[in-house]
């Protein structure tokens, strides 16, 4: 196996300076990811990390449960859960990620990957919050002004509240609703992978079922800045 060679750096270091260069029509796409000490470990003895489906967000399982699918039904590779990478994002809140991880009482290192595209499925980051928060997804036709989308907005969500309402399920997880409805949900969440829908400055989130040693290019063990 290919040795990962590993640095310490401050957030602010961690990432070379300048524009980091993602490029979402590449053949071979450039990811990040902050991982735990324990996990790169893992991927250093074993030539791959996988995720551990305990260790999946507890809050929103039902999100989470669609997103396994929808990996298993667009990837050929196969899992039981997802690791989470950044497939754009801006350098500043990549390094406030970095930030934010080397206030952790554990190491954390940010790993950056280079991955066919084809073991990777993208998502546009904001909108994956509508699966989040189990609400129907309504997206702005072509030409359409925001007055117009937000009166159509409100008229399609307040019927489909109603709907849950009369079904007694508008406080229910959405593994709850009758079939019906939570098809109709799920559907609407698939645009979140439709890249022609969202403008160039979009964040897209990548999910992956393994990372494998010789992805990783660079490995950082994220240290915060000496007081």
């Amino acid at each position: 196996m290919r040795q990962i060679l590993v640095r310490s750096a401050p957030p602010e270091q961690a990432i070379p300076p300048g524009r980091i260069g993602y490029d979402l029509d590449a053949p071979i796409l450039l990811l990040h990811t902050i991982q735990t000490g324990v996990a790169y470990e893992r991927l250093l003895s074993d030539g791959v990390l996988r995720p551990s489906p305990e260790l999946a967000a507890t809050e929103w399982p039902d999100a989470y449960a669609w997103m396994n699918r929808m990996m298993a039904d667009r990837l050929p590779t196969t899992g039981d859960a997802a690791l989470w990478l950044w497939a754009r994002i801006r350098r500043y809140d990549l390094v406030s990620n970095c930030r934010r991880a080397s206030r952790s009482s554990d190491p954390q290192v940010l790993l950056t990957c280079r991955i066919p595209r084809e073991r990777v499925l993208l998502s546009q980051f904001d909108e994956w919050h509508s699966a989040l928060n189990s609400a129907l997804a309504v997206t702005m036709g072509p030409g359409e002004t925001d007055e117009s989308f937000e009166s159509r907005y409100s008229e399609i969500t307040d019927a489909f509240l109603a709907r849950l309402e009369a079904a007694n399920v508008r406080n229910s997880p959405i593994s709850e609703w009758p079939a019906d409805l939570r098809a109709e949900a799920e559907r609407s969440w698939e645009y979140i992978f439709d890249r022609r829908r969202f403008d160039r400055r979009s964040y897209w989130q990548a999910t992956v079922h393994e990372i494998r040693a010789e992805d990783v290019t660079d490995a950082v063990t994220i240290v915060g800045a000496p007081s």
